[in-house]
């Protein structure tokens, strides 16, 4: 995972200052993981109570792999009860230590050096925007010059050329592990998506946020936080829990406005493109003009007007936008990095990226649109560039929060002329029982053509729609998978797109 060889350190020094329960060693560690696969010779194991496994099952094999101390939630009651049988079948020093969820991000970020110290960091939370801010950010900063690496769905590295991932926000080894090769890698930002899971779960200890971000909020994973408001308290934790120098929030935003006025006015940067709630805000659409490349957004600042030149497209775009510049300015930049920053920002890989057929074919819009509030946005903002039929082929994801199934069917039927529901990633859900819950939101669920087979829904609403029309293909954007049961089946929509319409993508 690191490049760089990373120096060992006294056991001992690792655990200082937290609640130990146990005698410590005075023995050297040279790796720390938290997954058993990962665990080589001399290495430090966290055994942390998991919601569908608990790491100290994996405590034999850690030790096997070269484990020398296994590390345990002290209050863990299932944890306890096996460690006097887990003494008798390896031998290892065995060290518990109070609320180890929360100490865990900070340990491992001491082993790794703490290198968020060494960078200035940008965490962005929200429910939708977030991978298309920390993208814009972190083009911006590398227009002018900064070394910026990034951390998000899209995948973690430098200046946008990333290598994919399979979490939002990774696990607190493999988070540090990233940042310390950054620091190697002498970059000076590093800005990152902040998942409510990440937050809920203290992945992000140790990070040293320097600046926080919050795009919105919406209903999204109650299939795990079991209410709004307990998501919402969640994505709060990264306002009031990190010593930051700079807090940014959508004053468009009933829970962003709210969140605002529990914060002190000297680091707050408030963005809003409606000016209803927060006339004062220090970041204020005054002005956007959408032409055929994209679309030009002048902000008010306190540096005075910044007008960003963009090939982004929809209202939210501009709520992207307007974050980005807020961002910027909490981060110190002048009027003249400013400019120049947003003179050419881009969209990212199936992000409401556009694909223009040739003679007598649709175009369509990728975008990784999978909630209510999203797909509304999406489809709002492609009407904007619909001279015939707006086309929505879209499907939702299995074992993921099924209330949200009627309203984004609900939406789709209001806001598209043709609706194709299909297969998303159904995971272990019946494909079956999630179109049914889609469709149980549309008033006239007939009117809605079902293909399950994605590729062929994709083929079908391209080959049926004219030359006016517009194809909006919605829920996976950039992924390059499509899970099925417990299998990753290769599959990329802008590949199935572009190969159909016959253009090339990045």
């Amino acid at each position: 995972m690191v490049n760089a060889k990373i120096p060992g350190m006294a056991l001992p020094e690792l655990l200082s200052g937290f609640e130990v329960q146990d005698p410590v060693p005075a023995i050297e560690i040279f790796n720390i993981a938290s997954n058993s696969d990962q665990v080589s010779a001399n290495s430090a194991f966290v055994a942390l109570p998991g919601i569908k496994s608990n790491g100290i099952d994996y405590a034999i094999d850690a030790v096997k792999a070269g484990a020398v101390a296994v590390i345990y939630d002290a209050a863990d009651e299932y944890s306890c009860q096996r460690i006097p049988l887990l003494r008798k079948q390896v031998n290892t020093h065995w060290i518990g230590i109070d609320q180890l969820e929360r100490a865990n991000g900070h340990i491992v970020s001491r082993f790794f050096g703490d290198p968020g110290r060494a960078m200035t960091i940008v965490g962005i939370t929200g429910t939708d925007g977030k991978s298309s801010v920390t993208h814009l950010v972190t083009q911006a900063l590398t227009r002018v010059g900064k070394s910026c690496a990034s951390i998000g769905t899209l995948g973690y590295g430098i200046a946008n050329q990333l290598t994919p991932d399979s979490l939002t926000t990774p696990d607190a080894v493999s988070l540090q592990a990233r940042l310390y090769q950054f620091q190697q890698q002498r970059c000076e930002y590093v800005v990152m998506e902040v998942s409510s899971h990440a937050l809920e779960q203290y992945r992000v200890n140790g990070c040293d946020f320097d600046i926080a971000v919050l795009t919105n909020l919406g209903r999204d994973h109650l299939d795990y936080h079991g209410s709004h408001e307990s998501y919402a308290a969640a994505k709060a934790r990264l306002f009031h829990e990190f010593e930051l120098s700079g807090r940014v929030v959508n004053a468009d935003d009933s829970f962003g406005l709210q969140l605002s006025q529990s914060l002190e006015a000297d680091s707050l940067y408030r963005y809003s493109v409606l000016g209803k709630n927060v006339p004062d805000a220090e970041v204020r659409l005054k002005s956007y003009e959408p032409n055929a490349n994209g679309q030009n957004v002048c902000a008010q600042t306190p540096l005075g007007e910044v007008t960003a030149v963009t090939a982004l497209i929809g209202g939210f775009n501009v709520e992207n936008t307007l974050a980005c510049i807020a961002t910027l300015l909490a981060l110190g930049l002048d009027y003249n990095q400013l400019e120049l920053a947003v003179k050419d920002l881009k969209p990212i890989p199936g992000r409401m990226e556009k694909f223009i057929g040739g003679r007598g074919m649709a175009s369509a819009v990728i975008d990784f649109a999978h909630t209510e509030q999203a797909l509304r946005a999406c489809l709002t903002a492609s009407r904007e560039h619909t001279k015939g039929q707006l086309w929505c082929v879209f499907g939702c994801g299995g074992d993921r929060d099924q209330g949200k199934r009627s309203g984004m069917g609900r939406a789709v039927e209001e806001l598209a002329d043709r609706v194709i529901v299909t297969d998303d990633n159904p995971r272990n859900e019946s494909a079956e029982k999630i179109v049914s819950e889609i469709l149980a939101g549309m008033q006239r669920p007939d009117q809605a053509c079902v293909v399950h087979n994605r590729q062929a829904a994709i083929e079908y609403a391209l080959s049926q729609a004219t030359a006016e029309d517009l194809v909006v293909i919605a829920g996976k954007g950039h992924e390059q998978e499509q899970i099925v049961g417990n299998v990753r089946r290769p599959f990329s929509d802008r590949h199935v797109v572009s190969r159909i319409l016959q253009v090339k993508h990045d």
